[in-house]
């Protein structure tokens, strides 16, 4: 079952998010201290086993997109609010393996307590909680969102009082039931798994926006 290609809703979908701040948040009562970051990254990792039939289902590696809004509070620990959306094609690998099943955006919401290591150079270290959403691109699946928890780390630099740029590493793991079905719709579901976890990894790179 392959589905058609939904690139441009989904990047339509980003946009929303990235300007969503600018149109609720009245430009003469932002919050001093206010950072907002729009990033791109690259993702990868996260496959499901199926415990009846032996076979894999991956999601395939590819970019991300996402936006990091936070709150300069002046101390070394400070609270962010993370949406990133990778836009990617669920396989299938086994003996009887039909190869790219279809299209499906997985959304993360988090929520990271950032803790800054240097305000000199910008490092800091982060614990990451939120859901993660998964929307396959089909009307015979469902949707579903679980609960994710994380950790992550990189470098968030200011060029000026007004720019700065960031460079970070964070990996999720997203928690499942065990023995529970994934992708699932009227018809039943793509795979049945005993993993009770699904783990990817995501390096971004992005430009800070300071008010």
């Amino acid at each position: 079952m392959y589905l058609k290609d939904t690139k441009l809703p989904t990047i339509r979908s980003f946009l929303f998010y990235a300007l969503l701040p600018f149109l609720i948040i009245p430009t003469g009562a932002v919050a001093e201290g206010l950072m907002i970051t729009p990033y791109l990254g690259y993702r990868v990792g996260g496959d499901f086993s199926d415990f009846n039939t032996n076979v894999e289902l991956e999601l395939a590696e590819s970019e991300s997109y996402g936006l990091i809004i936070g709150k300069d509070n002046g101390t070394s620990d400070q609270l962010e609010f993370i949406y990133s959306l990778q836009p990617t094609k669920v396989t299938a690998n086994g003996p009887f393996s039909p190869g790219v099943l279809g299209d499906v955006d997985v959304e993360n919401f988090l929520i990271a307590g950032k803790k800054i290591l240097n305000r000199d150079s910008g490092t800091f270290v982060s614990g990451i909680v939120g859901a993660t959403r998964f929307d396959p691109k089909s009307s015979l699946l469902d949707s579903e969102t679980r609960f994710s928890l994380g950790i992550g780390g990189g470098i968030d630099h200011s060029i000026s009082k007004r720019i700065g740029f960031r460079i970070e590493g964070r990996g999720i793991a997203t928690l499942f039931n065990t023995n529970g079905g994934v992708f699932c719709g009227g018809g039943g579901c793509l795979v049945y798994t005993d993993s009770n976890a699904f783990f990817q990894f995501e390096v971004l790179a992005g430009l800070t926006f300071k008010f």
